[in-house]
């Protein structure tokens, strides 16, 4: 294959780079996914399997763009079998892999929340949905859920992801609580609390208000509790996992692997590392075969990109990594992306604007044919005037560079959309990217569920979604609801479409009257089909609801 690409010096350190721990830091346009790509093949000509290889990267984007990469860059088609994905997917296909999840299971996302809280709360999902108030309170309910599952399932206090979920105010009326119950404050009393709030609530509202200095606020918190145990009980009733549990999930099967019965990886490297929650990253470590002293983990990142602090990412990770991969860190400065002048006048921007370091700005060499108007500044009267003229020559520049991609880069989503009605007002032709994921959009999340129903009729959530996707209902809950009820009395939605004026139970019930029926059972010792034993068959014969005088059969194995 001709290879085109040449690392240079500081990319060749980073290709060949060899055990134990590793950290990269570079910005955007230093060659990391190339770089990675390039590892993979240099890897496994030195005799690493592909399938014990893991490469981690923190958005579906970027795990999609290295896939691409890895096979661009390699004939051998065998590096299909190393696993490239975000933390999620990969906790989702482990657990899948190694029956650690209900059958039928769904996974909900935020507007599922929502949904679900919605109907504790007796309020409109549509009116929560479009109000940034009420989101936020069910906010703070969901991450509550979070803390006091991962408190249940004794988590290291660095690994919660919402310790801010019990405020100091929270805190301070647990502790009034427990004055009441007269038991001490612990993670046990705290646990009680938030498995029985109802009983505590009894206890505050019988003792005169003017004897508890927070009344309010204790009620308050119960009512959150009670919020958080209705959710978490019905995501487990329905088989109902979100994000956050794939993770838990995934850590306690790994933490608790005494045996060592699920695979570990001698050779891994994770991209965007600073955007890896505590959690995350104690899961890869799980993940790591640190006794292979082949070992080697590569962690790559950009501490000016550390954006998902809110979902629990913290600088502290980058600075963690720095002290575990000391002599190993590796510092990428050279863009081959931009050219030599935009880099300058990013950098001056950087340096004198944010502050930045110049040993930590990376420099260019490309210096292609300048045409001498590359740069320049347009001075708009207003807001609205800026996205016109922004439009115009959008406009201009594709004109005079036919055949080249014209983009428009802008602070919000609000921002894109206002350009984008500037540029269909000029009749220009545009591809609008924003924050919308695709896959939100309702109609597509209809079309997955119609797919998943087909794959799987037992699923729960697909068939919720599909009907208030279909205006069957308005509102999710209503739709779960109903699937439910079905579900309850051995009916499918399937069997309302596919019988039309029927069912497989109704059918069932009018062939009990006509005739018998035999009630076949076996009794084992359990449902291992390769380690378990039937033990017992019994079989009895029905008419009519009554079992039929010396009919009944039993022998044991």
């Amino acid at each position: 294959m001709d290879r085109k690409f040449v690392p240079d010096d500081s990319q060749q350190i980073v290709i060949e780079a060899g055990t134990g721990y590793h950290l990269v830091l570079a910005p955007p346009g230093c060659g990391k996914t190339q770089i990675l790509s390039e590892r993979i093949r240099y890897a496994h000509e030195r005799g690493v399997g592909y399938d014990q290889m893991l490469c981690l990267t923190f958005t579906n984007r970027a795990a999609r763009g290295m896939r691409e990469r890895i096979r661009t860059d390699n004939e051998d088609r065998e590096t299909e079998r190393v696993y490239v994905g975000n933390i999620h997917r990969f906790c989702s296909r482990f657990l899948m892999l190694n029956n650690l999840l209900p059958a039928e299971f769904g996974i909900i996302d935020e507007d599922d929340s929502i949904s679900i809280l919605a109907r504790f709360f007796e309020d409109d999902e549509l009116v929560v949905a479009a109000t940034q108030r009420l989101r936020g309170d069910y906010y703070k309910v969901i991450k509550l859920s979070t803390l006091l599952t991962q408190i249940a399932s004794d988590h290291p206090k660095p690994l919660r992801l919402h310790p801010e979920a019990l405020t100091p105010d929270d805190t301070e009326c647990l502790r009034t609580l427990c004055r009441l119950s007269q038991q001490t404050f612990s993670r046990e009393s705290l646990l009680d609390i938030a498995a029985h709030p109802d009983v505590y609530h009894s206890l505050v509202t019988s003792i005169q208000t003017a004897s508890v200095t927070n009344g309010s606020q204790v009620l308050y918190l119960l009512r959150k509790f009670e919020a958080a145990r209705y959710y978490q009980r019905y995501k487990q009733e329905n088989r109902l996992l979100d994000f956050n549990d794939l993770l838990f999930l995934t850590y306690d099967a790994l933490s608790h692997d005494e045996e060592r019965r699920y695979q570990r990886y001698p050779w891994i490297q994770v991209d965007e590392v600073q955007d890896l929650n505590p959690l995350q990253l104690a899961i890869v470590d799980l993940l790591t075969d640190s006794d292979n002293p082949a070992m080697s983990v590569m962690f790559l990142g950009d501490e000016q990109q550390a954006i998902f602090s809110f979902m629990g990412a913290k600088m502290a990770t980058l600075q963690q990594l720095r002290q575990r991969c000391k002599g190993h860190l590796y510092r990428l400065v050279k863009n081959h992306r931009s050219p030599k002048y935009l880099m300058q006048v990013f950098n001056h921007y950087a340096y004198y604007i944010l502050g930045i370091q110049r040993e930590m700005l990376p420099t260019s060499d490309l210096s292609p044919q300048r045409m001498g108007n590359e740069l320049f500044f347009i001075r708009s009267a207003d807001m609205q005037v800026e996205y016109s003229d922004v439009a115009q020559q959008a406009g201009r520049l594709a004109q005079q560079n036919p055949g080249e991609t014209t983009a428009v880069i802008v602070t919000s989503n609000i921002d894109a959309d206002l350009v984008a009605q500037c540029m269909q007002s000029l009749s220009l032709g545009f591809f609008k990217v924003s924050g919308t994921d695709i896959f939100t959009l309702p109609a597509v999340k209809t079309v997955i569920a119609h797919v998943s129903v087909l794959a799987g009729e037992h699923n729960f959530l697909a068939w919720s979604r599909l009907l208030c996707g279909l205006g069957v209902y308005e509102q999710g809950a209503s739709a779960r609801m109903f699937v439910r009820q079905l579900m309850d009395n051995a009916l499918l939605p399937s069997d309302l479409i596919l019988r039309p004026g029927g069912s497989y139970v109704e059918d069932f019930l009018n062939a009990s009257k006509r005739g018998d029926v035999v009630v076949f059972d076996t009794e084992t010792t359990g449902l291992d089909t390769y380690a378990d034993d039937i033990v017992q068959i019994a079989a009895m014969r029905m008419r009519d609801g009554k079992i039929v005088a010396g009919s009944e059969f039993k022998v044991f194995i």
